[in-house]
């Protein structure tokens, strides 16, 4: 299997470069304090290719447990290696759905500051250093999936859907990792059950909306909880609002002119005061 400390040279190549980016975007902001349009454009960019970096460095720490737990499997007893193979298919999976999280996040960003009339050569350049750094692990993964199919025969068994489904999780554990999340106008909402309209009363104090008391969750999209580290839409961010509660810290909005993209930081922290997203469109 490839060297760990050469993918750690590689993902401290692509955080050196993102830092020195950073510093330098911290000396514009104390040129000019006031916020403006080309600043905060350059601050959505930076938090995207942020969490591209953090999903690396969470790729590598799996790939790491991969390694560990396929390390002389052979001479585990049956109840060790089944357990061992669901271990190694729900890193699997985490490291492919955070793969194609990745991807998709370059691609925003890659689009995002093409179309921008504040687009910026030099985050251009950081986009295409992150994409070889994501194909080459890209590469790794495979490598790494080739190897656990020559395993003894009975961890290949179990790896029969490695890139599809872990067959090992319980029903009580897909409840366990399950969340909905919902968008719409207020209207919409409305109209299913999921807000309910205000009185002037609750206006004057301060309240825009309020959730109905009890609503229907197949309206609802399901996420799995393990997988879902960003959510897109296709509005701008001053048009968006989360009425759930989520604890703060655990997600930042960040977009551009036409979409937005909610960056899910500690999925444990974020769905752990509401199992249901509900975001207005305004």
């Amino acid at each position: 299997m490839d060297s760990v400390a050469i993918r750690n040279s590689r993902v401290r190549l692509a955080g050196v470069v993102i830092f020195a980016f950073l510093l330098a975007l911290s000396a514009c902001s104390q040129e000019k304090q006031k916020r403006d349009p080309r600043q905060e454009h350059l601050e959505s960019m930076m938090a995207i290719l942020a969490q591209v970096q953090k999903n690396l460095g969470r790729i590598q720490q799996k790939e790491a447990v991969v390694e560990r737990l396929s390390s002389g499997v052979e001479g585990k007893d049956s109840t060790n290696v089944k357990q061992i193979g669901h271990d190694i298919t729900t890193s699997i999976r985490f490291i492919d759905s955070t793969l194609a999280a990745s991807k998709n996040l370059i691609k925003k960003l890659e689009d995002e500051n093409r179309t921008s009339s504040y687009r910026v050569e030099s985050l251009d350049r950081l986009v295409s250093e992150m994409k070889v750094a994501i194909n080459t692990k890209d590469s790794e993964v495979k490598a790494l999936k080739g190897q656990l199919q020559k395993l003894n025969k009975q961890i290949t068994s179990l790896m029969a859907t490695v890139d599809v489904l872990d067959k090992f999780i319980q029903g009580q554990e897909v409840q366990l990792y399950t969340a909905y999340y919902i968008s719409g106008t207020f209207n919409d909402l409305v109209s299913k059950g999921i807000l309910v309209r205000i009185n002037p009363l609750e206006k004057l104090f301060g309240s825009e909306y309020r959730l109905a008391s009890d609503f229907n969750v197949n309206l609802f999209k399901k996420v799995d909880i393990t997988e879902t580290r960003d959510l897109f839409f296709d509005k701008p961010l001053a048009n968006l609002k989360i009425i759930t509660p989520h604890s703060v810290g655990s997600y930042e909005l960040v977009g551009g002119k036409t979409s937005s993209v909610l960056l899910i930081r500690d999925e444990n922290a974020f769905w752990q005061k509401s199992r249901c997203l509900v975001v207005v469109i305004e």
